[in-house]
């Protein structure tokens, strides 16, 4: 049987100067970021299921990387840069890699793939951001150690359906996951990470001042709280969900989290099996309404299996919770579903939501780039790709 080997790091990507920031409009013309409520995060986990004879790596076998970034998204263009540096320095193909964004809508942009007014790109922090997700990745491979990973789960009522929300007369009110899962990687010198997947957007602060928002600010907690971890935020199918009103600050949204996380670790352990490290990726077109041009859009679906019973399942969008539970059935619980994975498609809406209309099904197209609404089929297309990246090849 492999072992499953991994290597943290931990890298500060906060703009050293005022920039504008990423994720609403109503920010376009506010000008460059006014200050900062907290730090930008850059955390990598690399993995390996070689034997890891000696210090510092594998002998063989797969690698794969995770690398989640208190950011708002990665555009196509500058993942498809990161895929390329990562080849060139470490051999590492782009089926390898996935690139995640927590989706804090108070950073930087670094994509040219969205529209200008939520968010002008800097060229200068793209580089700063590009290269310390390259060297982060090196530190990171060059540190792989043997480990065991456990699960355990919890719950934090952070959420709510927010288009019922934004539309109480006309829409009905979806349920919302609640389940915040945490992945335990124990190596010779304790918990060397922890994972913590959870489906909310990052929206609690509006002002135009960088900050995490409360998923980078709960890892940060996490941290605090279990000295020597790297703990890492991977967001789930959080389209249309938002942040109950009642979290009115980041610092309470984010204790609601790390609380969760704390009870979650105190609970009983998930078994998920033997350690069967193996990456996939494919790309798949869904089909845009009658007259775009062009009359598709390109959605990245990403796998990273890690154990017998757990896979992360990534999507280069933001798939809506529907999505989520969706994966859970089909996997029987065992897949993690990351939006914000490998680039950025738009919003991925269901074929009920594109009749039922609203922002993520009639207006966000637009903000992404995309030439029209998608198709009522586009959910097919997509439930198609997920069920066939859920089968272990």
């Amino acid at each position: 049987m492999s072992a499953l080997l991994l290597g943290v790091d931990r890298a500060d990507i906060t703009p050293g100067r005022p920039l504008p920031l990423a994720g609403f409009a109503f920010r376009d013309g506010l000008g460059p970021a006014t200050g900062t409520a907290g730090p930008l995060r850059l955390r990598t986990l690399a993995f390996s299921s070689g034997d890891g004879g000696g210090s510092g790596g594998a002998v063989g076998g797969e690698r794969a990387v995770l690398v989640s970034a208190d950011l708002l998204g990665w555009g196509f263009d500058t993942a498809e840069r990161v895929h390329g540096e990562l080849t060139r320095r470490y051999g590492l193909p782009a089926r390898s890699v996935l690139l995640h964004a927590t989706h804090t809508h108070s950073a930087p942009q670094v994509s040219r793939g969205f529209a200008p007014a939520i968010g002008a790109v800097d060229d200068a922090y793209v580089d700063q951001v590009c290269e310390a997700v390259v060297d982060g990745v090196g530190r990171a491979l060059a540190a792989l150690r043997p480990v065991t990973v456990d699960r355990f789960a919890d719950r934090a009522a952070l959420g709510h359906d927010r288009r019922a929300a934004r539309s109480p007369s006309t829409l009905p009110r979806s349920s919302v996951d609640p389940a915040v899962t945490v992945l335990r990687f124990t190596g010779p010198d304790g918990v060397a990470a922890l994972l913590v997947h959870f489906a909310c957007h990052p929206v609690v602060h509006r002002d135009n001042v960088v900050t995490p928002d409360f998923a980078g600010a709960a890892m940060d907690l996490v941290e605090r709280r279990y000295p020597g971890t790297v703990a890492v935020y991977a967001q789930g199918c959080c389209g249309d969900i938002d942040p109950l009103p009642s979290f009115a600050t980041v610092d309470a949204a984010a204790g609601e989290l790390a609380l969760a996380v704390a009870r979650a670790l105190s609970g009983t352990r998930i078994d998920v099996g033997p350690a069967a490290l193996a990456t996939e990726r494919t790309t798949v077109e869904l089909p845009l309404q009658d007259g775009a041009d062009p009359p598709s859009a390109p959605v990245v679906v990403s796998s990273l299996r890690l154990a017998a019973d757990l896979q992360l399942l990534g999507v280069s969008g933001e798939p809506v919770g529907a999505y989520g539970r969706r994966v859970a059935v089909l996997s029987g619980g065992t897949t993690l579903p990351l939006g914000y994975t490998n680039g950025m498609t738009g919003y991925l809406v269901t074929a009920r939501q594109l009749a039922q209309g609203g922002y993520e099904a009639d207006e966000a197209p637009y903000w992404f780039g995309l030439p029209g609404r998608f198709a009522p089929q586009a959910e097919g297309v997509l439930h198609r790709a997920l069920a066939a990246a859920l089968r272990p090849r």
